[in-house]
């Protein structure tokens, strides 16, 4: 398919579309299920419509831990199937999108004396390898006198040696825009700001959504025959208005990340906590150095939750004690963000470490839904639903593929792509590669547009600010610093190309919103300062 010929459309038309067009499927959630689900049921020829009442990756799928894994610790609640699922997923990540999804060395340190951990791990890593394609990936024991890396060496007298492995790191909210940007080309309809109010059978069995338009404050309707929701912490909520069906009991678990402006240099780390089945990983980031996870129980879910300050003090306590010359510390500490897991019961009286990962469909008078979801698998599950999709439709045809047509991974591959655009277009540098890196082909959108090839901050292109609101529809600064461009998370939080996104806002959104949003950005940024216990930077 074409990257260059994205169907463009102003938000007025998408709504107009939306209210006014009948869908065979309408998906309700712009996180990484909601939009795959939406692009696999375009391309299988349904007309088909998304609505995210906030913005597309706004919850969880923009707030995750960055990690494409088959689920190393889930060995210990024996959920072999889960794990070989993740892990094959992991793998075809790995050859589908190789500039958002890349393979990544991870330690994990064993004490000395730990005979039995050290067994037990072995165990494990052996049947994670079962299912790695490239055997170069596979596990293998480094003796403590082999030892090289830094905070982990041969002088280390307390260890016995570490295990390295391979799992991956990912740019999650950027995987979703891939499956948004595509599920256009297919012909899907999508909308964020379109809060689901009401969902009801007609008389002839269709289904009608009443929805809000956040932009607007006006309510519309939109008709479908089946709905898919896939709308994460809230997805229990949202059912036919007359469905008396008890709900699935659902728990919440709030995972906090910290950043630090220390870059990572050495393989990733997995270090297990004091509770049984618990760890927590160091790994980089495009920004330093990554931590997490907390993982609290908590009552609701949150549309932006934030970072405790109790979480903060834990994971810095755990550096303190396992790695304390990293420089990995409050003088470091830049940024923190938190997610919200959703986690179906099945009937289980667990604690939120313990329950299991998998994810759960129900079905009931036309809403489909999906409780639950782990990452990593996010193309098999959105498979799964359409399928339950189908066979309400009557429709028995194959599913087709989530991962063979993404818009940023050029068939020519990436030095190709380098190539051209240094050759044909004279455009080369590291805004260059980032804008490669993460747009791909989509960046021929704009060879002809001059302002598109000025760097709004160091190694940041305006062309991906305008590729945000053209076509991956930022309605506000938010929309494009946090999730689009990911700016906020460096150590100024993207302040540098604050001025420029406003300006390319500005052709869609007024002046006057504009400022209230600069106010309430300032506002959450000095409140997860606090959170996070560090000054203004």
């Amino acid at each position: 398919m074409n990257v260059t010929s994205i169907p463009l459309s102003s938000r007025q038309e998408r709504v107009d579309r939306a209210s006014g067009d009948t869908f065979d499927i309408i998906v309700i959630g712009g996180g990484i299920h909601g939009t795959c689900t939406a692009k696999l049921a375009a391309k299988a020829g349904f007309k088909t419509l998304l609505l995210e009442a906030h913005d597309y990756a706004s919850a969880t799928s923009s707030r995750s831990s960055k990690m494409a894994h088959g689920g190393l610790r889930y060995l210990e609640m024996y959920d072999f199937k889960q794990v070989f699922e993740g892990i094959k997923a992991r793998e075809e990540l790995f050859e589908a999108c190789p500039n958002l999804v890349k393979p990544e060395r991870f330690l994990i340190p064993i004490a000395r004396g730990d005979t039995l951990f050290r067994l037990k791990l072995g165990c494990g890593l052996f049947l994670y390898d079962l299912m790695v394609r490239n055997r170069a990936r596979a596990h293998r024991w480094i003796p403590r006198a082999k030892l090289t890396f830094t905070h982990f060496h041969s002088q280390r007298t307390d260890l016995a040696g570490c295990y390295q492995y391979t799992d991956g790191l990912m740019s999650d909210a950027r995987l979703v825009f891939e499956m948004l940007v595509s599920a256009q080309q297919y012909g899907a309809v999508a909308l964020n700001y379109a809060s689901v109010e009401d969902v009801r059978r007609t008389s002839s069995g269709a289904m009608s959504i009443s929805w809000r338009d956040v932009i607007s404050n006006v309510t519309r309707q939109s008709k479908g025959s089946v709905i898919i929701n896939c709308a994460g912490p809230w997805a229990s909520s949202i059912r036919e208005a007359s469905d008396n069906a008890a709900p699935v009991g659902v728990k919440f678990s709030r995972g906090s990340h910290l950043l630090f402006s220390v870059p990572w240099r050495d393989p990733s780390l997995f270090l297990p906590l004091e509770d049984r089945g618990r760890y927590y990983f160091v790994w980089p980031h495009p920004t330093g150095t990554l931590v997490g996870t907390t993982e609290r129980e908590v009552s609701e879910s949150e549309l932006d939750p934030q970072p405790t300050s109790d979480e903060v003090d834990e994971i810095l306590r755990r550096l303190e004690r396992d790695l304390p010359e990293s420089g990995l510390n409050r003088s470091t500490l830049h940024y923190g963000f938190a997610g919200i897991r959703t986690l179906p019961l099945r009937h289980s009286r667990r604690g939120v470490s313990r329950l299991s990962r998998k994810h759960l469909w129900t079905s009931s008078r036309g809403v489909i839904t999906l409780i639950g979801g782990k990452y990593t698998t996010f193309a098999w599950t959105s498979c799964e639903g359409l399928k339950l999709a189908m066979k309400a439709l009557g429709r028995t045809e194959l599913v087709p593929s989530a991962l063979d047509d993404l818009p940023s991974v050029a068939t020519e591959g990436f030095e190709a792509l380098r190539e051209e655009f240094a050759v044909r277009y004279g455009k080369t540098g590291p805004a260059v590669e980032r804008a490669l890196l993460r747009l791909g082909g989509m960046c021929r959108r704009y060879r002809d547009r001059a302002e598109a090839w000025v760097e709004i901050s160091p190694g940041v292109l305006r062309l991906e600010a305008l590729h945000a609101v053209e076509v991956e529809h930022a309605e506000t600064i938010e929309d494009v610093l946090r999730r689009r461009l990911e700016l906020e998370f460096q150590r100024a939080h993207g302040d540098e190309a604050l001025g420029a996104v406003c300006e390319v806002l500005s052709a869609a959104v007024k002046v006057d919103s504009l400022e209230s949003q600069r106010a309430a950005r300032e506002e959450r940024l000095n409140a997860l300062r606090q959170a996070l216990g560090i000054s203004g930077l």
